[in-house]
Parts: structure tokens; sequence; C-alpha cells
């Protein structure tokens, strides 16, 4: 007997517990994820070219880029980013073969003043330079962000997509080395050097660096990648840390293969010419295609712009200390339908609205409510202008054009509770007055039934039968097949606002 009371009375208080639980258990408000970042970035690292060259070789060189853009993600991990950045690229080149020549560009054998054949030579000594490139970006690609949950701090942040890269400015600087000419005659196994105007050393002339805006003129696309950490400072702006990746997908050169200078050569072919108007590797026959890559470290932050839903909150709720008679009660009565709808429709501030037009929450609420439903009421005007509820002769079924005119004012009046609709029956002029009495108040009640089969409330339906008083109120004259309707206006009762009651745990 003891157990059986022991077990009804531990039923008892489980059930009270879930039914405390049940009435005291707060509507959580999900904070939505932030979709929309301003980017700004900077990276440095290393870059080359990455042509190939004869008779030397061509090392990396420093790079950075500078850039910001947008980002929008329309899934929490997902987005699309597009932007705009400057990047330099650049590639220290080295010449260390020599290079012989036995006749001029044309074929002819090289001879001196005397008329003797003779092979001329060319040595580097520590000749270096360095090719840069400037570069006007455009990058469109798909960015990755993934948190292991909303409250974690660090994440995983990736990117992906394409450049479309415009030179701004291209050109080399010579940074150290000369040039030795010397003549080889076979005929006498002699070498000549050292010769005034003819077989010398030729030191680089500062005067002769040329800018190469037309050798690096030409628009290309290249591909880019990000791997890197993701870190949330709060819930509007990320700080991202990732090593990243360019390489240009097509020959970044203008200069064609047939069109480029041979080293060594100068454009007027005569035997003082040689390395007179060197204009950079870029433009010689020494050098290969280009395909630009770089490698480097790039850190950034991301801001969202927008407010968050949560920020809007504690707004509100500073306000409500501010003005407790105005906003106090908000806080329990659908609070942040009526924060989200004043910012929807931007008609100012909070701090305006309170301090200039709003005076209680209650004139808040029921302002909101009657704009919602006028636009309701114009909606089934709408609908029912171009629709026609008709009856035959003697007849109470209705005919329905379009067939689904009922299934579409019954939607819109379950949206909106505090709609009502008059059903008024009409009839035609023939038969006495009583009897059209009847068959319009009948007319009436068939439709007013399918509007209660569709949800509406009997409440909100007021029937009403005109006999044959009225004609049809979108021509305004009588016809006997128009006379024969149902005609459905809809108002709406302002005297009873139904507001539901959300609790937030934020609060």
């Amino acid at each position: 007997m003891m157990r059986k009371i022991f077990v009804i009375g531990l039923a008892l208080v489980m059930a009270a517990g879930m039914c405390a639980q049940t009435t005291t258990k707060k509507k959580r408000i999900r904070e939505k994820p932030v979709k929309h970042y301003i980017d700004v970035y900077a990276g440095g690292g290393v870059s080359s070219f990455g042509y190939s060259l004869e008779g030397g070789n061509a090392g990396i060189g420093g790079s950075f880029t500078l850039g910001a853009g947008y980002t929008y993600f329309f899934r929490p991990y997902i987005g699309v980013q597009a932007g705009l950045q400057l990047s330099r690229v650049a590639t220290t080149a080295r010449l260390t073969q020599p290079i012989e020549w036995t006749t001029w560009q044309d074929g002819t054998p090289l001879t001196d003043y005397t008329g003797e054949q003779y092979t001329h030579r060319t040595t580097f000594a520590n000749w270096k330079e360095k090719e840069l490139a400037y570069l006007f970006q455009i990058p469109v690609g798909l960015r990755f962000r993934y948190f292991k949950d909303r409250d974690s701090r660090v994440g995983l942040h990736a990117a992906v997509g394409l450049n479309l890269s415009f030179p701004m400015l291209s050109r080399y600087v010579h940074t150290s080395g000369d040039v030795t000419h010397t003549g080889w005659y076979p005929q006498w196994q002699l070498e000549l050097h050292d010769l005034p105007g003819r077989f010398e050393t030729e030191p680089f002339v500062t005067e002769q660096e040329e800018t190469l805006k037309k050798k690096l003129n030409k628009v290309n696309a290249e591909m880019y990648a990000e791997l890197g950490t993701s870190i949330r400072l709060n819930v509007r702006t990320e700080l991202f840390i990732a090593a990243y990746m360019q390489y240009m997908l097509n020959d970044f050169s203008s200069v064609k293969r047939d069109a480029r200078i041979p080293l060594g050569f100068a454009n007027n072919h005569n035997h003082y010419a040689f390395m007179s108007e060197y204009r950079g590797l870029i433009g010689t026959d020494k050098v290969g295609a280009l395909h630009p890559w770089v490698v480097g470290l790039k850190v950034g932050v991301s801001v969202s712009p927008i407010k968050t839903e949560r920020e809007k909150r504690k707004e509100l709720k500073k306000l409500a200390r501010q003005y407790p008679d105005v906003l106090e009660p908000m806080l329990v009565h659908d609070t942040i339908y009526v924060f989200d709808t004043i910012y929807m429709y931007k008609h100012d501030t909070v701090q305006q609205i309170i301090t200039d037009t709003v005076q209680t929450e209650r004139i808040i609420r029921d302002t909101i409510m009657i704009i919602q439903e006028q636009k309701a009421v114009e909606a089934i005007d709408s609908m029912l202008s171009e629709s026609v509820i008709w009856f035959n002769l003697n007849e109470y079924e209705p005919i329905l054009e379009p067939a689904y005119i009922i299934d579409s004012i019954a939607a819109v009046m379950k949206q909106h509770p505090n709609i009502r609709l008059h059903v008024n029956g009409h009839a035609c002029r023939l038969g006495s007055d009583a009897y059209n009495q009847r068959l319009a108040l009948q007319r009436a009640q068939a439709v007013a039934k399918l509007l209660r089969e569709k949800g509406v409330s009997g409440e909100r339906l007021q029937i009403r039968s005109y006999s044959s008083s009225y004609p049809y109120r979108y021509n305004n004259e009588h016809q006997l097949s128009k006379d024969r309707r149902v005609e459905i206006i809809p108002e709406t009762d302002h005297k009873k606002i139904k507001t539901e009651e959300i609790e937030d745990e934020d609060f």
C-alpha cells in the first residue's frame, strides 16, 4: 500500500514539475548569422615572373598585396566575395654565361674596320637586375569559414577564385655589374680587348633605364587561393590570417617571341651597337613565357556594417531604461516584432520615434497593425474587383469565377484575425420583393458557409440581404445577370487587438 502511495506521489510531483516548466519556459530568439562583411587586408611574401632565362638564372623577389572588398555569406559557411587590390610582383635576374656572335642579325659575317672576320664575345661580371610589375586587380571568388559552434572564437578561413590583372607600371632596375666585350680572331688565335671605343668594359649607364609599359600591358586572368584561421572578435567583426598564393594562367608578356630584341644587339646593327640599347630581360629573346606567381601571408579584418538582432535588442533595452513609461511594456509585448517593424519601415531612429511621435507602446502596436490590415483589405478588394460570385436565376448555388477566390480570401483572413467581412446577397428584379429578399439571403448564407469551411470564423462574417435594391458595385447599373450575385466587402475592427507575449532569455 505504501509503495503504491509513493509511486502515485512521485508521478504527481513529476507532472507538476513538467507543468511548471511548460508555463515558465521562455521563447528564445536565435541570433541570425551575419551575412554582410566589408573586408580590408594586406599581405606580403615572395614572387617571381616565372620565366626561364637562357645564359643566366631568375630568382625570387619581394611582393605585397593591399586590398578591400565585400563578402556576402548566402549560407552560414559559404559566401561570394569581390573587391579591388594592388599587388607587386618582382624577380631578381642574373646573367652569368658569355654570349658569342659570328654574324649580324641579317646573317652577314662580322668584320672589323680592316675587313677581317672575327667572333664578338660578351661576358657579364656580377650582372644583376630586378624586374618589377605593379598590378591593379579585381578578385572574384568564393569564401569559406567554419566555426565549430556559434560560441567558438577560432575557426577555419579559406578562399578561392580568379583575379583580373591590369598592369599599371612595369620596369626593370639594374642593381650591379658590367659587361666586357672582346674580339676573337680564329685565323690568328688572338683575342683582343681593352681597346677604347671597341672591345672594352662597358659599365651600366643610369640614363639607359627605361620603363616597360609597352612590354607588360596585357590584361590577364590569375587564380588565387587562401587558407588560414578566422578569429571572431565579436558578433560583427572577424580577423583572418591566411597563407595565400596567386598564379597567372596565361603568358603575361605582350611581346611576341619573334618581335623580341636579341640580347646584346642594338637596332642599327653597326659594330659599335652591342648592348648600347639594352632594355631589360623581358624584351629579349633569352626570356621564355611569363607566368608570375606569388606566395605570402595575408592579414585582414572583416566588419559587418549591419546591426545584428542582439544589438538591436540591447539598444531597445537601453532606451527602455531611459523611457520606462513608454518602452517597458514592449519588453513583454511582442518586443522583437515591434522593433524590427520600425526598422523595416525606416521611419526614423528609435530615439526620434520615442521623443517625437510615440507616446505609448499601444500606439506603436496599433499603428503597425492598422497599416498591415489596410494592405490586407486592399488585397481582398483587388481580388474581388477581378472576380465574381454569380448565381443562376432562382438558384443559390454559387458560381465562382475564378474557382479559387474563396480560398484566396480565406488565406488573407487567417493571417489577419481583426478583419471582418460583410457578405451581402443580391437578386435581380424578376419576382416579388419578398421572394427576392429571401433568395438573396440564401445566396449570402451559401457563400458564408464556404468561408466557414475554409477556416473563417462565423463571428467575423456579417450576412445581409439587399434583394434587388442595388446594382453591381463595380459598374453601378442594373443588369439582370450581374444583379444575381453576392458581394464580399472587408473591413477592420481595431477595437479587438490581440497580442502574443514573447519573452527573451537575453532580457
